[in-house]
């Protein structure tokens, strides 16, 4: 006999509701790997432009430091910009890799 009425409803629906969060996380966990495969396949197929650009920008700054006089200015702080963005860039995603290390399971 129900010691509180509609308890064991309100039991049943809770186990209900804690399956369904359990699926819906591991369909979150299966969605994000994917989306990770993903963009390691766009970094690979993407690193040769990476790789081009670092032999391509000294020869393209020396060009033009040697045939335009403002613009060469012009283009050497761009060049310093984007270096500089490019760093922080790669030095945010690796605070945020170290930050967001997988947690072990409860």
């Amino acid at each position: 006999m129900d010691t509180v009425p509609g308890l064991k409803a309100l039991q049943a629906r809770k186990r209900e509701l804690l399956l369904e969060s359990e699926l819906n996380r591991q369909v979150l966990r299966v969605e994000c790997a994917n989306i990770a495969i993903e963009a390691g396949r766009f970094r690979r197929g993407y690193g040769w432009a990476q790789s081009a650009w670092t032999w391509a920008a000294p020869l393209a700054g020396f060009l033009l430091a040697r045939k335009r006089g403002k613009a060469a200015g012009m283009f050497a702080k761009g060049s310093l910009l984007f270096t500089a963005a490019r760093t922080g860039w790669k030095l945010w995603t690796t605070m945020r890799g170290a930050r967001t290390e997988p947690r072990p399971e409860r």
